[in-house]
Protein backbone atom coordinates (compact mmCIF):
# COMPACT_ATOMS: atom_id res chain seq x y z
CA UNK A 1 0.00 0.00 0.00
CA UNK A 2 1.46 3.37 -1.53
CA UNK A 3 0.99 5.55 1.79
CA UNK A 4 1.10 9.58 1.11
CA UNK A 5 0.02 13.16 3.51
CA UNK A 6 -0.72 16.26 1.62
CA UNK A 7 -2.66 19.24 2.53
CA UNK A 8 -6.43 18.43 2.01
CA UNK A 9 -7.94 19.98 -1.05
CA UNK A 10 -11.64 21.03 -1.24
CA UNK A 11 -11.79 18.02 -3.96
CA UNK A 12 -11.02 15.77 -0.67
CA UNK A 13 -14.31 16.47 1.57
CA UNK A 14 -16.75 13.97 -0.67
CA UNK A 15 -14.15 11.24 0.55
CA UNK A 16 -13.28 12.88 4.04
CA UNK A 17 -17.19 12.64 4.78
CA UNK A 18 -17.73 9.46 3.36
CA UNK A 19 -14.51 8.27 6.13
CA UNK A 20 -16.27 10.72 9.06
CA UNK A 21 -19.50 8.84 8.52
CA UNK A 22 -18.17 5.44 8.04
CA UNK A 23 -16.09 5.35 11.03
CA UNK A 24 -19.21 4.86 12.96
CA UNK A 25 -17.54 7.04 15.60
CA UNK A 26 -19.48 10.39 15.43
CA UNK A 27 -22.99 11.22 15.09
CA UNK A 28 -24.89 12.96 12.68
CA UNK A 29 -24.21 16.47 14.74
CA UNK A 30 -20.36 15.46 14.94
CA UNK A 31 -20.17 14.86 11.27
CA UNK A 32 -21.71 18.06 10.32
CA UNK A 33 -19.85 19.91 12.81
CA UNK A 34 -16.39 18.26 11.52
CA UNK A 35 -17.45 19.10 8.16
CA UNK A 36 -18.32 22.85 9.28
CA UNK A 37 -14.14 22.80 10.83
CA UNK A 38 -13.17 21.65 7.06
CA UNK A 39 -14.44 24.21 5.24
CA UNK A 40 -13.66 27.27 7.33
CA UNK A 41 -10.36 25.54 7.47
CA UNK A 42 -10.12 25.26 3.50
CA UNK A 43 -11.83 28.92 2.91
CA UNK A 44 -9.84 30.86 5.92
CA UNK A 45 -6.69 31.96 6.54
CA UNK A 46 -4.91 28.66 7.91
CA UNK A 47 -1.66 30.49 9.26
CA UNK A 48 -4.30 31.39 12.66
CA UNK A 49 -7.04 28.87 11.79
CA UNK A 50 -7.24 25.24 11.02
CA UNK A 51 -4.53 23.04 9.21
CA UNK A 52 -6.17 20.10 7.57
CA UNK A 53 -4.54 17.12 5.67
CA UNK A 54 -5.33 14.05 4.38
CA UNK A 55 -3.50 10.76 4.10
CA UNK A 56 -3.84 8.48 0.47
CA UNK A 57 -3.30 5.01 0.42
CA UNK A 58 -3.71 3.66 -3.10
CA UNK A 59 -4.66 7.01 -4.43
CA UNK A 60 -7.92 7.12 -2.41
CA UNK A 61 -8.18 9.26 0.83
CA UNK A 62 -8.35 7.00 3.60
CA UNK A 63 -7.74 9.56 6.74
CA UNK A 64 -7.72 13.15 7.90
CA UNK A 65 -6.66 15.46 10.71
CA UNK A 66 -7.08 18.86 11.70
CA UNK A 67 -4.94 20.64 13.79
CA UNK A 68 -4.73 24.25 14.93
CA UNK A 69 -2.45 26.45 17.15
CA UNK A 70 -4.30 27.42 20.56
CA UNK A 71 -5.68 30.80 20.57
CA UNK A 72 -3.31 32.40 23.67
CA UNK A 73 -0.69 30.50 23.70
CA UNK A 74 2.93 30.68 22.59
CA UNK A 75 3.37 27.04 21.78
CA UNK A 76 0.16 24.79 22.19
CA UNK A 77 -1.74 23.47 19.62
CA UNK A 78 -4.44 21.50 19.38
CA UNK A 79 -5.48 18.23 17.62
CA UNK A 80 -9.20 18.62 17.21
CA UNK A 81 -9.86 15.68 14.51
CA UNK A 82 -7.99 12.58 13.72
CA UNK A 83 -10.27 10.10 11.28
CA UNK A 84 -9.17 6.78 9.62
CA UNK A 85 -11.43 4.98 7.63
CA UNK A 86 -12.27 1.73 9.20
CA UNK A 87 -11.72 -0.42 5.85
CA UNK A 88 -7.67 1.19 6.03
CA UNK A 89 -7.19 0.66 10.09
CA UNK A 90 -4.53 -1.32 11.14
CA UNK A 91 -2.18 0.18 8.13
CA UNK A 92 -0.79 2.50 9.89
CA UNK A 93 -2.95 5.59 8.14
CA UNK A 94 -3.31 7.22 11.55
CA UNK A 95 0.12 7.29 12.77
CA UNK A 96 0.78 8.48 9.58
CA UNK A 97 -1.40 10.93 9.81
CA UNK A 98 -0.35 11.77 13.45
CA UNK A 99 3.50 11.90 12.61
CA UNK A 100 2.95 14.51 9.86
CA UNK A 101 1.24 16.77 12.17
CA UNK A 102 3.34 16.58 14.57
CA UNK A 103 6.39 17.07 12.50
CA UNK A 104 4.36 20.27 10.98
CA UNK A 105 3.56 21.33 14.47
CA UNK A 106 7.38 21.14 15.45
CA UNK A 107 8.24 23.29 12.32
CA UNK A 108 6.39 25.59 13.70
CA UNK A 109 7.79 26.29 16.86
CA UNK A 110 5.17 24.00 18.83
CA UNK A 111 5.61 22.52 21.87
CA UNK A 112 3.19 20.33 22.71
CA UNK A 113 -0.14 19.07 21.57
CA UNK A 114 -3.41 18.90 23.64
CA UNK A 115 -6.73 16.87 22.39
CA UNK A 116 -9.58 15.61 24.42
CA UNK A 117 -12.02 12.75 23.47
CA UNK A 118 -14.50 10.54 24.76
CA UNK A 119 -14.40 8.98 28.11
CA UNK A 120 -17.31 6.65 26.63
CA UNK A 121 -16.07 2.81 25.99
CA UNK A 122 -16.27 2.61 22.89
CA UNK A 123 -13.86 4.96 22.75
CA UNK A 124 -11.03 2.79 24.61
CA UNK A 125 -9.20 2.31 21.14
CA UNK A 126 -8.95 6.22 20.41
CA UNK A 127 -7.49 6.61 23.86
CA UNK A 128 -5.09 3.63 23.20
CA UNK A 129 -3.89 5.02 19.80
CA UNK A 130 -3.39 8.36 21.79
CA UNK A 131 -1.65 6.57 24.73
CA UNK A 132 0.68 4.19 22.48
CA UNK A 133 1.61 7.67 20.36
CA UNK A 134 3.05 9.19 23.87
CA UNK A 135 0.32 11.32 24.75
CA UNK A 136 -0.46 11.36 28.90
CA UNK A 137 -4.10 11.80 30.35
CA UNK A 138 -4.19 15.62 31.83
CA UNK A 139 -7.57 15.54 33.24
CA UNK A 140 -11.00 14.15 32.72
CA UNK A 141 -14.86 16.17 33.06
CA UNK A 142 -17.07 14.08 34.19
CA UNK A 143 -20.46 13.85 32.42
CA UNK A 144 -18.79 16.75 29.86
CA UNK A 145 -20.68 16.05 26.48
CA UNK A 146 -23.88 14.39 28.12
CA UNK A 147 -24.48 12.35 31.26
CA UNK A 148 -22.11 9.09 31.51
CA UNK A 149 -19.90 10.56 28.64
CA UNK A 150 -16.88 12.16 30.08
CA UNK A 151 -14.32 14.43 28.41
CA UNK A 152 -10.36 12.93 28.61
CA UNK A 153 -7.79 15.22 27.98
CA UNK A 154 -4.15 14.25 26.67
CA UNK A 155 -0.89 16.19 25.99
CA UNK A 156 2.11 15.25 24.42
CA UNK A 157 5.55 17.31 24.84
CA UNK A 158 6.72 17.27 21.45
Amino acid sequence: MGLTTRKMIAADLPAVREVLVASGAFSDEEVRSALDILDAGLAGEQEDGYWLFVAEADAQVRGYVCISPTPLTTSTWHLYWICVDPGARRCGIGRALQAHAEQFIRARGGERMVLETSGRADYEPSRRFYEQAGYRPAGRIRDYYKPGDDCVFYCKIL
